[in-house]
């Protein structure tokens, strides 16, 4: 009975861990706007080097995590 607890906690494990995205990281900068799209989430952030405003996809957890004003990465990486 153990054993197959233990199966099935590993096979569940691995099943969420398939279903993570991983999305490229945007650049870092100041967070100027937040944008939800049906289910995608994204991020609008102002480089700090003065390049252009880019946006970029984000996970819905870095969507939440990061407000207007913060800064990119930090506020993903608290």
């Amino acid at each position: 009975m153990r054993r197959v607890a233990l199966v099935l906690i590993a096979v569940t494990a691995l099943a969420l861990a398939g279903c993570s995205r991983d999305f490229d990281r945007g650049p870092t900068g100041k967070v100027t706007d937040k944008v939800k799209s049906g289910k995608r989430y994204y991020l609008v952030v102002d480089p700090t080097k003065g390049g252009d405003v880019k946006k970029f996809r984000v996970s819905k957890s870095d969507y939440h995590d990061c407000y207007r004003g913060s800064k990119y990465p930090q506020c993903v990486d608290d």
